[in-house]
């Protein structure tokens, strides 16, 4: 790997990075320094630094690999160390195949237009100091569906949520006898943005939205929201435990078909594993009589062996059904 950078009285402002393959994991340190700041431009392809205007880093490779500008449409994932305290402006502009960022609430600073031209799919969040980010900002960028994982790391307080924030869209509608334009607002994703209090996510308010999720936005959406708040129940109350449980035991159709597709496909917008999808189902009870034999019937047409042991085992134990045996 190389790294393109300059020395500030912070610590070292990152440029430019070659390196092998998407995946990118910015080391914390360097010998110069700490890692302090992204630049402007600096995973763009725009950015037009000199670089033998820039000091370099390199380290070891594994033989064979071969290091590449890590920018533009080749970088697929970026990881930040805890240093990292700021991002330039346009940091990611025109990373069209990004579709992960993971980042800690050390960031205090995020330029403009920051994912100009992304689809971010997931965000990753660590956080050791409390529970402020800069998720808000992120998300501000971002109008398509974005599933966030956070993992609170400090000190002895551990825990980890999975929030997913849908999709929304705007269109303007002209009112020719008001004589005025009227924004039409389609998904809940923005109502959802708008969850936070000074860059902190409010899990009640977040949870009272799931309402307006039901009614404006696709099924599945819906379930993957539903989904992902009992999977990692971080901070969720019994009223809003309740209000999910009821929907996905109204939707047991749609979590089966959600399971199957993300065994086939394995990619797509799905919080879980198959497998955690529908052991969450067995473990919340919310398989029952027809729905149980329905989701059976799926699984079994789908050949997935490891999916219908999951269902037998649960129903063996709600029937009580034990394997006859024969003597002789």
């Amino acid at each position: 790997m190389e790294i393109y950078y300059k020395e500030r009285k912070e610590g070292l402002e990152v440029f430019r990075v070659h390196a092998a393959g998407g995946v990118l994991k910015l080391p914390g340190k360097l010998p110069a320094g700490p890692v302090y700041a992204v630049a402007p431009y600096g995973f763009s392809d725009r950015g037009d630094e000199d670089e033998t205007r820039l000091s370099c880093c390199r380290t070891e490779d594994r033989e064979g690999e071969e290091n590449l500008p890590c920018r533009g449409r080749a970088l697929r994932e970026i990881h930040l160390p805890a240093g990292v305290e700021r991002i330039g402006n346009y940091a990611f502009y025109g990373c069209r195949n990004l579709s992960l960022f993971h980042g800690t609430d050390s960031i205090v600073h995020m330029g403009s237009g920051v994912f100009t031209g992304c689809r971010l799919s997931r965000v990753q969040m660590d956080f050791y100091q409390g529970e402020k980010s800069c998720l808000k900002e992120i998300l501000t960028e971002i109008r398509y569906q974005v599933t966030a994982e956070l993992y609170c790391r400090a000190g002895e307080k551990r825990g980890m949520a999975k929030v997913v924030f849908p999709e929304y869209y705007a269109d303007a509608v002209e009112n020719t006898p008001a004589r005025i334009v009227e924004t039409h607002y389609y998904g809940s994703g923005g109502d959802y943005r708008e969850c936070f209090y000074r860059r902190e996510l409010d899990f009640g308010k977040y949870d009272r939205m799931f309402p307006l999720s039901e009614a404006r936005d696709e099924e599945e959406v819906t379930v993957n929201l539903a989904l992902a708040r009992l999977l990692w129940p971080w901070k969720l109350q019994e009223k809003a435990r309740s209000q999910y449980r009821d929907y996905l035991r109204e939707h047991t159709d749609a979590v089966t078909g959600l399971a199957l597709r993300q065994v086939k496909s394995q990619e797509g917008p799905v919080v879980a594993e198959s497998r955690e999808i529908l052991g969450l189902m067995c473990r919340e009870g919310l398989l029952e009589g027809p729905a149980l034999e329905e989701a059976l019937m799926q699984v079994a047409e789908a050949e997935e062996p490891e999916l219908l042991g999951i269902l037998m085992e649960y129903r063996q134990k709600q029937t009580g059904w034990k394997k006859k045996t024969f003597e002789l």
